[in-house]
């Protein structure tokens, strides 16, 4: 049993630096459509510690408002490869003017969650 424990230890400590990936930063940057309260939006996905863009990532995207939780029942927008490295584009319409926490979550070469408050307004 002992020897089972011990190698498995050597194992898990072997792995550390493997685990300890980077985390992602997020920018977005949203422009409202010809539409009130539809917003087309360009994220810029890249590792927080090496600052290179991040290619390859599912995104998706859940707007709720922080001061009205649970209220808005809006749908998680997906954003896709913009052209350039890191660049990934989507579209959402939103209920009402005011801040949002757009809850970012990233899967593919790394895995996080990064929730960016934003500001609408006319």
């Amino acid at each position: 049993m002992r020897i089972v424990f011990a190698g498995l230890a050597a194992i898990a400590l072997s792995a550390g630096p493997a685990l300890a990936k980077d985390r992602a930063a997020v920018k977005i940057e949203c422009k409202e459509t010809a539409t009130n309260l539809v917003y087309d939006c360009m994220l810029h996905l890249s590792g927080r510690k090496s600052e290179k863009p991040i290619e390859g990532a599912r995104v998706a995207v859940k707007p709720d408002m922080p001061t009205m939780p649970g209220a808005h029942n809006i749908r998680a927008s997906t954003a896709t490869p913009a052209g350039t490295p890191g660049a990934y584009g989507f579209r959402m319409k939103l209920d009402m003017y005011g801040i949002w926490a757009l809850k970012v979550t990233v899967t593919g070469p790394l895995r996080d969650i990064v929730v960016q408050k934003i500001e609408f307004r006319k």
